[in-house]
């Protein structure tokens, strides 16, 4: 069975916008109308308090500069 990575993993709920960076962490955007948030996955910038339009320009831009891996899960 095969590893799954970041970008095939199943959305969390709420999020509405999913944009893969350059090392397989995503930016995900939440909410939608006249205010959305994003978050980065890789390196945990976040913005909020955009519109929906906004928001997914700045996420989609981020996303292709971001070169930050997610932290791994902690293994026992």
């Amino acid at each position: 069975m095969s590893e799954q990575t970041t970008a095939s993993a199943p959305w969390p709920d709420g999020v509405i916008a999913r944009y893969l960076t350059v090392v397989d962490a995503t930016v995900d955007v939440r909410g939608g109308g006249d205010y959305a948030s994003m978050t980065c996955l890789g390196c945990g910038l976040h913005y909020s308090a955009f519109n929906e339009t906004r928001t997914r320009e700045l996420a989609q831009g981020h996303a292709e500069k971001c070169r930050a891996m997610p932290r791994p899960a902690m293994t026992a």
